[in-house]
């Protein structure tokens, strides 16, 4: 059999979660996509009331992703999933990635012909049935806390230098007048303190004036 054969299914709310963030979900669900390999399509069941701006949706479909939204209920996603493969049986493709831990997927590889996987997280509870019905069980490493690695440069002490920026124009400018004031400013105390000393020395000097001896 081909494995262009194969169809996954996703159980969004078991391995992505309910109503993920759109970073989240893709993430995710390109992990998910990338460890089943080679397929014919994958499809995804989701449980949701939202008909005008649906996230999910757009994002699945942008992955390659057939969004398949249900009306909220018990087992709503699992058993359109299982609607989907009984259709893809019917036209002759047995081979099917399931991404989820559910039981209710069991019955896909009851059938002889069928070739069942099951795609779930390390440490993801997987139910007995399922795992006994499945030719094998992959467990993916768990992603990182918000499954994108924080950037160095964004952390406080990420031992990176920090380059410090030359003062703009509009400071060199008011440095350079502030400096030259201070100057002039300290000039002034001496020349002022020059000629009040030289008035007590020769009274009646102007400023610049010395007088010789008589």
């Amino acid at each position: 059999m081909l494995p262009t054969d194969r169809v996954v299914l996703v159980d969004l709310e078991n391995v992505v979660g309910f109503r993920p963030k759109r970073r989240t979900l893709r993430t995710r669900m390109t992990a998910l996509l990338d460890a089943a390999g080679p397929r014919h399509h994958a499809v995804a069941a989701y449980a949701s009331l939202e008909d005008t701006d649906d996230v999910t949706a757009s994002t699945l479909a942008a992955l390659g992703v057939a969004p398949l939204r249900v009306t909220p209920g018990p087992d709503a996603a699992e058993l359109a999933l299982l609607a989907h493969a009984r259709r893809m049986q019917a036209d002759g493709c047995a081979c099917f990635t399931v991404c989820s831990g559910d039981h209710a997927f069991a019955v896909l590889g009851d059938a002889d012909a069928s070739s069942l996987e099951v795609l779930v997280w390390q440490g993801q509870p997987v139910a007995t049935g399922l795992a006994a019905a499945a030719d094998h069980v992959r467990r993916l490493p768990r992603l990182a806390e918000g499954d994108v690695p924080v950037r160095p440069e964004a952390t406080g002490n990420s031992g990176h230098l920090t380059r410090h920026r030359a003062p703009s124009r509009s400071k060199r400018q008011t440095q350079v007048p502030l400096n030259g004031l201070v100057t002039g400013f300290a000039t002034g105390i001496g020349i002022a303190l020059g000629a009040r000393l030289g008035s007590l020395l020769w009274p009646g000097a102007t400023v610049g004036e010395r007088r010789g001896p008589r």
